[in-house]
């Protein structure tokens, strides 16, 4: 089954992660995703924290909130059409993932398409394009007359702002990370970035138990929540409000769930090589690419509801229609935001996914079980 993935920078990184050890871990599941696109992020919030905030400090039910959107320094809430409350980033700060915070990538730099809405103008998407297949479903899509595309150099604000958040992000984050390692707690996926030798961290992850993964990720804040450890070693691992739990009965012998977390090493430069091998790309602060671009959805997507160009989704309809992918592991929404991971096999179900949805869902499980099939 040929699967389109749609993940945040840390998920994105894991799935690679699960590719490029995928015969020390035994399992070659992720291979099945043939197309990835990756979501711009400065940081997220878990479901529990993004509802206390909005309904226990801003008195707003979740179910009665339409969408969500974040400009010019406010969390936005909508309801028919019209913003019903502002929320300064600012105070959202203490309900942000702790993960998030030593997180260093803002425009998901291992993905085939990156998409966000910072850079280009309203109701239109950046799209980073770093791979050939990439450009060839943007070029696809615009034919076939899913969108409509302009060079992003055409277009305000343009890169500059992407820019700036990207190095935002990396510099703050990283005097996070610094401030931990101080206290203890080392953030070994930034310290292996520039490893080039695999077998060191296969060798590293040898013999490795729950116990170590406690306390070098999920107790030192480092978790993503991605899921990956409890994909590869489901017998061993379940997700429990967020967070890996020890099944009861297991051993905690989890050596391969070591290894798949993109926290316990993340070989960054290696992926990316391996990733872009053979790509005319370019390389700047904003990582490999092709080119970018200011893309919108048109009235062929036919979208129910849209997230500022509605790219992601219409790119996703005209891969799946031209039999390029037979589906997409996604994030939908229950009535209460609550979010769900979700495969998307047909247009309907894309256009349910449509939207932003702000706080993070496990998907990685998903994807095995489905891949798996």
């Amino acid at each position: 089954m040929k699967l389109a993935y749609v993940g945040l920078p840390c998920q994105l990184q894991a799935l690679r992660k699960l590719q490029l050890f995928s015969r020390e871990i035994g399992q070659d599941w992720a291979g099945n995703v043939s197309l990835t696109v990756g979501l711009f992020c400065r940081e997220n919030w878990a479901y529990s924290c993004l509802r206390a905030l909005v309904e226990d400090d801003y008195g707003i039910k979740l179910s009665e909130v339409e969408k969500f959107d974040i400009k010019k320094g406010k969390m936005l809430l909508y309801r028919s059409g019209e913003v019903i409350q502002e929320i300064p980033l600012p105070e959202t700060k203490p309900y942000v993932r702790v993960g998030c915070e030593v997180c260093l990538d803002f425009s998901a730099e291992l993905a085939d398409l990156s998409v966000g809405a910072v850079g280009s103008p309203p109701k239109y998407s950046t799209v980073i394009v770093r791979t050939k297949r990439g450009m060839e479903l943007l070029r696809k899509a615009e034919r076939q007359g899913y969108v409509e595309v302009k060079h992003i150099s055409e277009v305000k604000p343009g890169t500059k702002l992407v820019l700036k958040l990207t190095k935002e992000k990396r510099d703050e984050n990283l005097a996070e990370a610094e401030r931990r390692e101080r206290a203890g707690y080392a953030a070994r996926h930034i310290s292996t970035m520039g490893e080039q030798e695999p077998a060191k961290l296969v060798a590293e992850a040898k013999n490795r138990s729950f116990a170590d993964l406690e306390a070098h990720v999920i107790d030192a804040g480092m978790c993503v929540s991605c899921g990956a450890c409890v994909a590869v070693a489901s017998e061993q691992l379940e997700m429990v409000d967020e967070r890996p739990r020890l099944k009861e009965g297991a051993d905690g012998r989890v050596e391969k769930a070591y290894l798949a977390c993109p926290r316990t090493s993340m070989p960054v430069m290696l992926m990316a090589e391996r990733l872009f091998r053979g790509e005319d790309v370019k390389s700047d602060s904003l990582g490999k690419y092709i080119d970018i671009f200011a893309v919108r959805a048109t009235e062929k997507a036919a979208l129910k509801r849209y997230q500022d160009g509605g790219a992601v989704t219409a790119l996703l309809l005209c891969a799946l229609n031209a039999g390029d992918v037979d589906g997409a592991i996604v994030a939908k929404r229950d009535q209460n935001w609550r979010p769900i991971a979700a495969l998307a096999e047909s247009e309907e179900e894309l256009r349910e996914s449509g939207g932003t949805l702000y706080c993070y869902v496990t998907n990685l499980p998903l994807l095995r079980e489905v891949a798996s099939r």
